[in-house]
């Protein structure tokens, strides 16, 4: 009996083994064959696929869906392209979807505030793909377009219900912060290798130093900073606090050293938005905290050379992003056509389109007409139809029209109204440090997304949609009485 079977564990791991070592020869000739790889090297992928779906089913959903956004949040999307990122992120997505589909009555399902509003978006979205494929845009814009409010709402629908008791959310956050905190790092570590470390990372060159230097650009490092800062006031041991402060030196390191204008101002709003959703009491802590973390900040970024330069300090480099910016909205606004001012630029050019057809917008995929010396990677100075916009209200409105940015406003306006109406009756002190670094988190996108569409924008739209539901799930609301009902057995 064990000759046997440890034959048939032989069996099975060579059997395992050669589906491996086909699927692997398949997916590196599709990889570098593309559409003209042959017929048994997409079946193979296809088989490849077919086995990591049913694993992922077979998963609890909970575990599938965990997965995902740690792979969301983790420095694995910084080696990848956007549309592999898209591609493994809805494959992660639909396996922990259809886990759920398979494994959960349809009685236990939980309602949410949100889930009218966001799928009255969501449907209005499709309506917008469809409309954008009948008048001629390109499908993978319009593909892209969709697929990235589908990710939003879906993020969203399964955070509300795979996430429904106290310990879940925990467990969510514990995985969830965790991952953005050892991204955060690996970038730190990449700016500290500096330009070897390849293209990994986006990079500046400015007057002030004479290096290129690595920019540290990481959007969801400003909801962890966001969540830390409310933790500090109810940390009540100095382990807690020392927990704390090294979580925060290098998340704020990460936003200084990103040299980015929108993650700085998205910060100081979620500041200024923490301190106003804080009682007297922690207020107090939050602005030690704060003059501790500006004092020491300053001393340090006056006298941190950057580059070769004995001249060249951090607060020189900021101090000339700074300046840099007002030049370029007041260049953007002029029309002047530039790469450093396309972001305003953008809005001389859109603005007007969008009156042209207000209502319905110009459908998913819509394009617009820019110098090509204004796109990054444009391989022309000529005219081109462009696709990316940075203004997150902007593009909403051109795209999905009056109706759209309407249906996005009221999501968001339902989010604020559910979270921040329950919030200062909440009498849980960890709930609701929690639940004010979320908002105040997302009052700093909602800013930051001026000049970067986050809220709909793949990656970060996933963690902001995680973040709004699991805000939700800390409040006394209808979802949440509901999940204790579930949770005692009523």
């Amino acid at each position: 009996m064990d000759t046997i079977e440890i034959r048939q564990r032989h069996l099975h791991a060579g059997l395992i083994s050669a589906v491996a070592a086909v699927s692997a020869v398949s997916v590196a000739t599709v990889g570098y064959q593309g559409a003209s790889a042959g017929t048994f090297a997409f079946l193979g992928v296809g088989l490849l696929g077919l086995f990591w779906l049913s694993s992922l089913v077979y998963l609890r959903p909970q575990v599938t869906f965990l997965i995902a956004l740690v792979f969301l949040t983790s420095p694995l999307a910084l080696a990848l392209s956007l549309q592999w990122s898209a591609l493994i992120s809805a494959f992660l997505l639909g396996g922990a979807s259809l886990g759920f589909t398979i494994r959960t009555p349809l009685r236990s399902f939980v309602p949410d505030p949100l889930f009218l509003p966001i799928g009255i978006f969501v449907a209005w979205t499709i309506f917008s793909a469809a409309y954008g494929l009948s008048v001629g845009n390109e499908i993978s814009y319009v593909l892209g377009d969709c697929f990235q409010v589908i990710e939003f709402a879906l993020v969203y629908f399964l955070v509300v219900q795979l996430v429904r008791d106290e310990r879940r959310v925990l467990q969510a956050l514990r995985v969830l912060l965790s991952s953005i905190l050892v991204t955060i790092l690996v970038e730190l570590l990449l700016f500290a290798i500096g330009s070897s470390a390849g293209s990994i990372l986006p990079a500046w060159s400015g007057t002030s130093t004479s290096e290129v230097l690595v920019r540290t650009i990481d959007i969801d490092a400003t909801i962890l900073f966001a969540v830390l800062i409310n933790l500090y006031p109810i940390a009540r041991t100095r382990r807690q606090r020392l927990w704390i402060w090294m979580a925060l030196i290098p998340t704020i390191a990460n936003i200084v050293l990103s040299l980015s204008r929108g993650l700085w101002l998205c910060s100081l709003v979620a500041i200024v938005a923490s301190i106003v959703l804080q009682k007297r009491e922690g207020r107090k802590g939050q602005l030690k905290a704060f003059a501790l973390m500006g004092i020491c900040g300053a001393l340090i970024a006056g006298a941190w050379r950057m580059g070769s330069s004995s001249d060249g300090s951090l607060l020189g480099v900021m101090e000339e992003r700074v300046f840099h910016g007002v030049d370029q909205v007041e260049e953007g606004f002029a029309g002047t056509e530039s790469m450093a001012t396309r972001r305003f630029l953008e809005m001389v050019i859109v603005g007007p389109q969008v009156l042209s057809n207000p209502w319905i917008g110009h459908g998913l995929g819509a394009t617009y007409v820019i110098a090509g010396f204004a796109v990054l990677d444009a391989g022309t100075r000529g005219l081109i139809d462009h696709h990316f916009i940075h203004n997150l209200y902007l593009v909403t409105a051109f795209r999905m029209g009056v109706i759209g940015l309407g249906l996005l406003v009221w999501v968001l306006f339902r989010y604020f109204r559910s979270t921040l109406g329950a919030y200062r009756k909440m009498p849980l002190v960890l709930n609701k440090a929690l639940v004010a670094g979320f908002a105040a988190g997302i009052i700093g996108q909602l800013v930051l997304s001026f000049t970067q569409p986050t809220v709909i924008d793949h990656p970060t739209c996933a963690l902001i949609a995680c973040a709004m539901a699991l805000s939700l799930r800390l409040v006394p609301t209808v979802g949440t009485r509901r999940s204790m009902e579930l949770k005692n057995g009523v």
